[in-house]
């Protein structure tokens, strides 16, 4: 499989596989495939704040995200304070994390961590050079941390602001080459990361070629390479679940199941199946861009059509267009949903939060077009991001009615686990003035932390400025007769029949 011309590594596509929208470049990288040919097709859903108990996954996996890759030599800091070469690392090892102090932002001190997963992948190199002489070779969008937070090896193409990444004479922090031989590394008590300096760097220069690289996926999220703080993949814990480990990218193992049809069709056809609505998907937009080829997604349509079975399906892509003769007879025969997200209208905010997916006002002729065809479609503000997008909200429920949409929803920005990272370096460096605003707001709705697990807090939120926007949006709705009753249905019951007992006398046994 060919990789295509790249401007940002963080979206993974191949030329074959790939349905552009608006001019959006694709990254260069290699797509690995893994197939599915388990029995088991429907997930069952028991949290109380999802409006769906079934789901299919025909993809687990997505194209966003970044592999963030080292040279197998790099010498890696272990827990017992001797080092090891990152090809040898393996799940199971201590080596030297960091663990954030409550004093700042930005403050750290060491801690053991746990190794999680390890992998490897060929990518296009770079050296890093400091002006202590050490150097490291790792791919354009590994990060290391500095007094700044977290920066990237390189800045991503053309657009220059996706990304902050190291310049010439930024100071990259950890212990040091020359301390990596102490042993009894944390008996003497913690050590800052703030006060532990690497080196400058000197210059950062391509090595032109691809060469194997290697990462791991730690507890702490980083470890220590070479003398300075590394960063590292996050554990995806679907993906734990399909036994590739924490760690593991989603965009670059994809896991397909080519036989969903088939075995849709065996667990309709079980007595125990009484034609509950299913949602595409639990998981990962069931129309991304392999549906072009691999068409998993309309497959289950057919079924589902066959059978009579309602769907609902969520997604942020235009490709569910070429299905709306199948949506058509779903809809006709069952019942058929769609939600669209779109959680910003400013096209310039959403490109730098959603650099890799279709603009808003094309998502939102999907809408229309939907619509038109007379499927059911609401449209999703999510996540909603107080400070950013809340300005958003009636603008997009103004367009959602005059395109056609039957009802909107609401949901408030979620950032479970490693994802307040994530989100806070994106959030820095495209909205750099406006990111604290943003992230105290966020403290605001969630009684001030940046998120709240607990079930029925998750997927809402509180405070007075998210229920201003909350009152907001329902004003709105209200006045454009967006969630009415009859308009924002939910699926017909008992439509599901079984070919084989066309009259579905065989359910009253």
């Amino acid at each position: 499989m060919k990789p295509i011309a790249a401007t940002n590594p963080r979206n993974r596509f191949a030329s074959s596989l790939v349905e552009y929208f608006d001019d959006l470049p694709g990254p260069e990288v290699e797509l690995s495939l893994y197939e599915d040919h388990t029995k088991q097709v429907l997930a069952e859903n028991d949290s109380p704040d999802l409006g769906f108990r079934y789901s299919i996954n025909p993809y687990r996996g997505c194209f966003h995200g970044c592999a963030y890759c080292l040279s197998g030599e790099t010498r890696i800091l272990m827990a017992d304070g001797a080092t090891k070469p990152l090809a040898d690392v393996q799940p199971g090892d201590h080596v030297v994390g960091t663990a954030r102090t409550e004093r700042s932002e930005l403050g750290r001190r060491f801690v053991p961590s746990l190794v999680l997963d390890r992998w490897a992948t060929a990518r296009r190199a770079y050296r890093l050079q400091l002006d202590s002489g050490d150097e490291l070779i790792a791919s354009g969008d590994h990060r290391f941390l500095t007094p700044h937070g977290w920066r990237y090896v390189i800045p991503p193409g053309r657009n220059k602001r996706a990304r902050l990444h190291l310049q010439e004479k930024d100071t990259c922090l950890g212990p040091g080459k020359a301390r990596l031989k102490a042993r009894g590394w944390f008996k003497s008590g913690p050590r800052e990361v703030s006060s532990t300096i690497a080196g400058s760097v000197a210059a950062i220069e391509t090595l032109g070629t691809i060469l194997p690289l290697f990462d791991i996926a730690t507890e702490t999220g980083d470890f220590v390479a070479n003398g300075v703080v590394s960063h590292n993949c996050y554990a995806r814990p679907t993906h734990e679940y399909l036994s590739f480990g924490a760690g593991t990218d989603f965009e670059r193992k994809i896991v397909l199941k080519p036989n969903v049809a088939e075995r849709l069709r065996e667990a309709f056809e079980k007595k125990s199946w009484q034609g509950e609505l299913i949602m595409l998907s639990g998981n990962t937009d069931c129309y991304q861009p392999l549906e072009n080829e691999y068409r998993l997604t309309r497959s289950i349509l057919e079924v589902c059509a066959e059978y009579r079975n309602p769907v609902h399906i969520i997604t942020k892509s235009a490709l569910i267009e070429r299905d709306l003769d199948l949506l058509q007879k779903l809809n006709a025969d069952a019942s058929v949903g769609v939600s669209i997200s779109i959680p910003f209208w400013n096209a310039d905010t959403a490109r730098k939060l959603e650099p890799f997916v279709t603009t808003p006002a094309r998502r939102m002729k999907t809408v229309e077009r939907l619509a038109a065809a007379g499927i059911s479609v609401t449209v999703n503000i999510a996540p909603l991001i107080l400070g950013l997008a809340d300005r958003d909200v009636p603008a997009i429920l103004e367009a959602a009615a005059a395109a056609g949409a039957r009802g909107a929803s609401l949901i408030p920005l979620r950032l479970p686990g490693a994802v307040k990272e994530v989100f806070s370096e994106r959030l820095q460096a495209g909205f750099p003035l406006a990111a604290e605003k943003v992230l105290r707001r966020t403290r605001e709705m969630r009684g001030g932390k940046l998120y709240d697990s607990r079930f029925g807090a998750r997927m809402s939120g509180e405070g007075e400025m998210f229920q201003t926007v909350e009152r907001l949006f329902h004003t709105t709705c209200q006045r454009l007769g967006l969630n009415r009753a009859e308009g924002h249905r939910g699926a017909r019951q008992n439509t599901f029949r079984r070919p084989t007992d066309p009259g579905g006398q065989l359910r009253l046994f």
